[in-house]
């Protein structure tokens, strides 16, 4: 599938969206909607990727920062180099025996992933019932008894996407799970604090790279997965694998923006 998105408007969204809901065939209420959420915002999924160059072509020719992509060469997060245990040396980031160059670093993405877990059990157990012995002269003594219990855990984590100059896979921080001596400063007392120094020590150390925070504060739709089993009924929905595009098509813009410059 190829998308298309907007990751900067050279004018007004209310005189965008009229024009946009004719590229589109979509109403110019259906094309505000696509743009009230934020930006970086995907406006066309298809599977016909001469429509996708067309449309590209029409946004950019009105002056806007379009981009085009194959979801295929989406990276995912799971997918990506971990930064769990790095070191930050004098021309390269060193994780796990590998090593990136600063200077092959040409986006620095800043995002957020939330996901949220609700889990439904159902349990049968047998209790005595007076009322059913009475009733059938002690041949029955127990009634079964249905018990429903809900659970949700909700989660928000900050990451920070490292795109390549040279294509590779992009590597990932994330604010969790991560062991922070490699940053080389007086270590912060939450995840949190670390996460932001080394971010801040990223920026500086790759100077030829862009740095990107919208996403942190961008709304967007989660993806659900139903998983069952053992009378537990659980519902997963996660924003990441759509931050994981959006960071994608938001650095082929900076990239593009760059070069420019």
């Amino acid at each position: 599938m190829f998308v298309v998105a907007l990751a900067e408007l050279g004018g007004p969204a209310e005189a965008e969206a009229p024009l946009l809901a004719a590229d589109l065939g979509c109403t110019a209420y259906d094309a505000r909607l696509m743009l009230a959420g934020g930006l970086p915002a995907v406006v066309k999924t298809t599977a016909d990727k001469a429509q996708a160059i067309e449309l590209l072509g029409k946004l950019r020719a009105r002056g806007h920062g379009a981009v085009a992509c194959d979801t295929g060469a989406v990276a995912s997060s799971g997918s990506m180099k971990t930064m769990k245990a790095f070191r930050l040396g004098a021309d390269a980031i060193e994780e796990g025996g590998e090593r990136l160059p600063y200077d092959d670093l040409v986006a620095l993405v800043g995002a957020v992933h939330r996901s949220r877990t609700d889990s439904t059990t159902v349990s049968k157990e047998k209790k005595f019932s007076m009322s059913r012995a009475l009733l059938t002269s002690g041949l029955s003594m127990s009634k079964t008894v249905t018990k429903e219990t809900k659970a949700s855990a909700e989660d928000r984590e900050s990451v920070l996407y490292l795109f390549r100059k040279s294509g590779e896979a992009p590597w990932l921080l994330r604010e969790h799970g991560t062991n922070w001596a490699g940053h080389g400063r007086a270590l912060e007392a939450t995840e949190a604090g670390n996460f932001k120094v080394t971010v801040a020590l990223l920026r500086e150390k790759a100077k030829g790279a862009q740095y990107d925070d919208r996403l942190v504060t961008r709304k967007v739709g989660e993806r659900a997965a139903l998983h069952g089993g053992s009378g537990t009924t659980t519902v997963k929905t996660s924003s990441e694998a759509t931050m994981d595009l959006l960071a994608h098509v938001l650095a082929m813009w900076l990239a593009r923006a760059g070069a420019y410059r």
